[in-house]
């Protein structure tokens, strides 16, 4: 006797209402696929904020041990911060971007360290910065050019120039505004 062969079952024919169940499916993917291709996604803010400030081309910080070239740059800083209300959780991370050399090095070191730091933002950054870019052998020759700066011979126009320059960098030396004036005004040549 020969053995009896399973018949195959036929597969069972989707229902109307399966039919109907998958075909709604399909219709909400479809509508979901649409929303993600007609929808732009939002700007990612970071990447905004780092085109806002390369319009103004601030200049690249390479870690000069020059007290002039990063409080200019600082200040390029702070007035882009200021004009492009720049949130302060993004600050750092803008700025730091712009480091060259030296300064690009010593970040390389130092951004762990602050960042673990709670409080750490852009006014920390700066004060770092001024610490380590601004050494103190050159921070004491220019108090005493300041404490020693008379106008002489030099046109008052130039005096006035030089005093202001070197009294950005000793502001313990003059703190407030009728302090400075005497200063200015004992320095003059009668």
């Amino acid at each position: 006797m020969a053995p009896k062969r399973k018949q195959a079952k036929a597969p069972e024919l989707p229902t109307q209402e399966s039919l109907s169940q998958n075909l709604q499916r399909l219709a909400q993917i479809a509508q979901k696929l649409s929303n993600a291709v007609l929808q732009p996604s939002p700007p990612n803010r970071n990447l905004e904020i780092h085109r806002q400030v390369s319009e103004h081309q601030p200049p690249a910080f390479s870690g000069d041990e020059n007290p002039t070239i990063l409080e200019e740059w600082i200040g390029t800083f702070d007035k882009i911060f200021r004009a492009k209300e720049c949130p302060e959780s993004h600050q750092v991370e803008t700025a730091s971007f712009y480091f060259r050399h030296d300064a690009d090095i010593w970040w390389v070191h130092e951004k762990h360290s602050c960042e673990r730091s709670p409080r750490f933002n852009w006014e920390t950054l700066k004060t770092r910065l001024r610490e380590r870019f601004y050494p103190s052998h050159m921070k004491a020759t220019i108090y005493e050019e300041f404490l020693h700066l008379k106008q002489g011979a030099t046109p008052i126009a130039e005096y006035y120039r030089q005093f202001l320059k070197l009294a950005r960098f000793t502001p313990e030396l003059v703190p407030t505004e009728t302090i400075k004036i005497e200063k200015f005004i004992v320095g003059l040549d009668p």
